[in-house]
């Protein structure tokens, strides 16, 4: 005889990933399972990846960039998020953010040099950080 166990129902207000439904399907009858185990089926695990590119300083009072977000299996790119220089304070912005082929400009209106590092950053760059999404999602 099949193991039946009899629950003693009320009504609550406050579930928990540990309270169990009945759950079902014409092939495999009711089976109870937990909250928790519905809940990680519409998890989506690595929905977000990052890529970062980078390039060196070039001198000029503008310079530009040509940056290309990297393929990466299993996303699609969405956007650059930001634009940043180190070793070298400057400011910059990139021309389209939803192109994964575009071009970043740094601004130099002093014209100093942007190529002579120090101890801490021998070879000042230009960084841009591509974000992508999960392609069964995008």
């Amino acid at each position: 005889m099949a193991d039946i166990k009899f629950m003693n129902l009320s009504e609550n207000d406050n579930p928990a990933t540990t309270d169990s439904v009945l759950i079902g399907n014409q092939e495999n009858g009711l089976k109870r399972t937990t909250l928790g185990k519905i809940g990680d089926m519409f998890a989506i695990t690595g929905l977000l990846h990052y890529e970062r590119v980078n390039q060196p300083l070039k001198n000029g009072k503008v310079s530009d960039y040509v940056i290309n977000a990297p393929a990466v299996d299993g996303y699609k790119f969405a956007f650059w998020l930001t634009l940043a220089t180190a070793g070298k304070a400057k400011d910059g912005y990139i021309e389209d953010v939803l192109n994964p082929a575009t071009t970043a400009h740094i601004l130099n209106p002093e014209n100093d040099d942007l190529t002579t590092g120090d101890s801490y950053f021998p070879t000042p760059s230009v960084t841009a950080i591509a974000v992508y999404f999960k392609s069964s999602v995008a």
